[in-house]
């Protein structure tokens, strides 16, 4: 018995000590407390930037600053994107991370309604998939007013794994602001 009871707590022993699965770490989103979107007139080239700020970061309280974006019918823009962490000192420059890592890196636009805007993300990572920190934007024929939301998805590899595909699905949110819109 005393035999069979040492070769059980071998066997446990053994099982115990299995080895897991290696899980790779994923990389920790950003902490980005003020983004800016810089709309740039094809026609003119006259520039008009619209903030987000929120100064301590913390979700919970109403942002400093949160502009309405207008913009004029039927006219294309060149959207720039920065962001920044205002909770260090000196600034953070988060946009330089994002373009650094812009293979883990997707902006997403959504407009409400949908024929407010047609967005074109212009600049691609590494891989030839969209980043985001550069978008052409046509502002619809026919005025109206509406949101336009912004998110940015941290989408890192995950067990070996390439989570970004161009698409909104996988990996978390850095960024998730909904400006309101006025096309006029």
């Amino acid at each position: 018995m005393k035999k069979y009871l040492a070769i059980l707590a071998a066997a446990i022993l053994f099982m115990s000590c299995k080895k897991d699965e290696n899980v790779e770490p994923t990389d920790d989103n950003e902490l980005i407390t003020r983004v800016e979107l810089t709309f740039i007139n094809k026609a003119t080239n006259a520039s008009t930037k619209y903030t987000f700020q929120d100064k301590d970061g913390d979700p919970k309280t109403a942002p400093e600053k949160f502009d309405k974006i207008v913009l004029t019918k039927g006219v294309t823009y060149t959207m720039s994107i920065e962001a920044f962490d205002d909770t260090k000192s000196p600034v953070t420059d988060i946009t330089e991370e994002i373009d650094e890592e812009s293979d883990v890196h997707l902006f997403v636009f959504k407009t409400t309604p949908a024929s407010l805007l047609t967005t074109t993300i212009e600049d691609i990572d590494k891989n030839g998939l969209p980043i985001g920190l550069t978008t052409k934007v046509l502002a619809s024929s026919t005025a109206g007013t509406g949101k336009f939301n912004v998110l940015l998805k941290h989408q890192p590899v995950l067990n070996g794994v390439k989570v970004k595909t161009g698409q909104e699905a996988g990996g978390s949110t850095d960024i998730d602001l909904t400006f309101d819109l006025e096309v006029k």
